[in-house]
């Protein structure tokens, strides 16, 4: 899935130009004309990166970037603060409000795709680690049980996951079903390998044949485990899985939509995991890491 890119600026001329560059170079693009709105899709696409016009009417990009450094949902998107003031004091001001960077107009295709593509390989090696508050060193070796809500754009978690593990050159397995949405963000990403998970699926073959260097994987998803047998089954996968993941350099994913279980079944899955996640509308909660 390409990178999502959202382009917030009042000048029509600006956003047309921008979007025809990027989309050429193939990102996916976003655009809004004013800070209220970037809030809002903000919030609803989740994009990869931001370019934020400095000055607009209404809610300025100082104040819009201030608002999405504060937030806990919105804090690990990096910001590029867009404008034709190129003064010392624009970007002081830029860094004070937490934009990661500042870029001037007129611009030239060229220097506008390679300030994209910096701010994204800056943030893709430490993106999903951020948003759980610690470094990726602190993640190696751990069992994580991510519940998510399906209404959500929970597979762009996923996606930082992969690709920050690809990042530090960890060999990266992604065990989902053809077409699904994890699938789908995951699909032709360089560094990611894509299993189609079957009923007979045996997770032994996948570490023996990856039996030098760190891994990360992902199973998506338990819920499907149970729906398809039962819970039991699936408690008794996970089991299995912790124990034959056991290794301190496989780093492992499991999703899980609790709202599809009895609460029981909820809480003996999660008995099973010391590291958990969850994640909903306001973002990532009830973070443990054991």
């Amino acid at each position: 899935m390409p990178d999502k890119i959202l382009i917030v600026d009042d000048e029509p001329d600006i956003l047309n130009l921008v979007r025809l560059i990027l989309e050429r170079n193939r990102f996916r693009v976003v655009s809004v004309s004013d800070g209220e709105e970037a809030l809002r899709k903000t919030e609803a696409e989740m994009p990869d990166l931001i370019f934020l016009d400095l000055v607009m009417p209404g809610k300025s990009g100082l104040e819009v970037c201030k608002i999405l450094k504060g937030q806990p949902k919105t804090k690990h998107i990096p910001v590029v603060m867009f404008s034709a003031l190129g003064r010392d004091v624009d970007r002081k001001l830029s860094a004070e409000v937490g934009a990661d960077g500042h870029f001037t107009k007129p611009f030239t295709p060229e220097s506008l795709t390679t300030e994209v593509r910096k701010h994204l390989d800056q943030a893709r090696s430490a993106k999903f680690s951020k948003r759980l508050g610690v470094e990726h060193s602190k993640l190696q070796g751990k069992k994580f049980l991510l519940e998510y809500d399906p209404s959500t754009p929970y597979e762009r978690l996923v996606r930082d996951f992969a690709m920050e593990c690809a990042a530090h050159n960890e060999t990266v397995i992604v065990l989902t079903k053809r077409g699904s949405t994890v699938c789908q963000a995951l699909e032709g990403e360089k560094g990611v390998e894509l299993v189609e998970v079957t009923t007979d699926l045996m997770l032994s073959p996948i570490i023996e044949k990856h039996r030098e260097g760190s891994l990360g994987i992902v199973y998506d998803s338990l819920t499907d485990v149970a729906l398809s047998a039962s819970a039991q089954a699936a408690y008794k996968f996970a089991q299995n899985a912790i124990q034959l993941l056991a290794d301190p350099r496989i780093t492992a994913v499991f999703l899980f939509n609790p709202a599809a279980h009895d609460q029981k079944d909820v809480y003996s899955l999660r008995g099973l995991f010391s590291s958990q996640m969850a994640y909903g509308k306001q973002g990532i909660t009830d973070i443990k890491i054991a």
